[in-house]
């Protein structure tokens, strides 16, 4: 399903997430987030992975430990996380279909094009390169590089800093309720996109995309149709 409320022509820049929009990757997270309760032999809380998948590591670190019954210092927590995403980044992590053809295109119509993850550099760097997109993108950004997560537009309005663009001139392309809402709030161009992940918060993501599509081959279309 694509919502088009505005034509897509006059942007200057895409700013991208990565898991779960143009990585797909978000079912592997959850055996990630999984893992540390696995290894306790707790349950992992009901709301848990909603709550998390907008964090960056550190931050989703300091919520595990004072908002769950999980026993662990915060270094081995993180460790934990850390090799269990390795090997998923580092050799199994793929696309999304239309993704490539999606950023190539965009490039090639001089577009300027950016990551905002709240995935740590050494995991989406090598997977970037391995997937033969990383030349394709201007710049990144993480969490890591600012003080909050996906809750506050920090990442995305120090992207649009990077470009020397205002926000309206952006698009940012996401696949959470919590990221799609806090670049609509922020002033961006937003591209919701669908995931299996977010599936049960599809309509509030609709509620604030500009555009909404269930693959990316759809906004290809939208962009130059």
């Amino acid at each position: 399903m694509i919502t088009d409320k505005k034509n897509l022509r006059y942007l200057k820049a895409f700013i991208f997430d990565l898991d779960g929009t143009l990585l797909d990757s978000m079912q592997i997270w959850d055996k990630i987030y999984a893992r540390p309760f696995e290894i306790r032999d707790i349950d992992m809380p009901q709301d848990y992975l909603m709550r998390v998948n907008h964090l960056s590591l550190d931050d989703c670190a300091e919520y595990t430990l004072n908002q769950t019954p999980l026993a662990m210092n915060k270094e081995e927590l993180i460790n934990v996380w850390r090799n269990a995403a390795h090997k998923a980044y580092f050799e199994d992590i793929q696309l999304k279909n239309g993704a490539y053809q999606l950023l190539k295109e965009l490039k090639d119509r001089n577009v300027m094009l950016a990551v905002a993850t709240a995935l740590p550099y050494e995991l989406f760097i090598p997977c970037l390169k391995r997937l033969n997109v990383y030349d394709l993108f201007d710049f990144f950004v993480s969490t890591d590089d600012v003080s909050r997560g996906k809750d506050s537009p920090e990442v995305y309005l120090k992207a649009a800093s990077k470009f020397g663009l205002m926000p309206y001139e952006c698009a940012v392309a996401e696949d959470s309720h919590v990221g799609i809402a806090t670049a609509k709030a922020a002033g961006f161009f937003t591209v919701g996109v669908f995931d299996k992940a977010s599936l049960a918060h599809e309509d509030e993501i609709i509620k604030n995309s500009d555009i909404y599509v269930s693959e990316l081959n759809q906004l290809e279309s939208a962009l130059f149709r």
